[in-house]
């Protein structure tokens, strides 16, 4: 992992890196990774993620864009809108908003 938000770390402002990122803190902000974007069980995040694959063990409130696939663990939840062409969910996860696959599947193939 390039950038590392551990537990006791609380930030406010936009997160952007070329590299991974994990979250196990707390962010009010957007979230954007040329990368990965991993985020552990206690992570929390007010606003936006964007990353190829996203992995999502936390709380979001906001939108997620993952451009390869995006991954809920069992104790994620998002509240906010998703788009991604592929799309893992564990038993147990909360989610409450509006999923986008096919869109982002033709974005993806007109850059190809």
């Amino acid at each position: 992992m390039e950038t590392l938000i551990g537990k006791d770390c609380e930030t406010k402002g936009d997160v952007y890196s070329k590299g991974n990122i994990r979250i196990d803190g707390k962010i009010e902000g957007n979230v954007e990774s040329e990368e990965n974007v991993v985020m552990g069980e206690n992570a929390s995040i007010k606003g936006n993620v964007y990353g190829k694959h996203v992995t999502i063990g936390g709380k979001i409130i906001g939108d997620v864009c993952a451009k390869i696939k995006l991954e809920i663990l069992n104790t994620g939840k998002i509240y906010g809108d998703i788009k991604t062409p592929k799309l893992i969910v564990a038993e147990g996860v909360i989610f409450e908003g509006n999923c986008e696959m096919e869109k982002i599947i033709e974005e993806t193939a007109q850059k190809k």
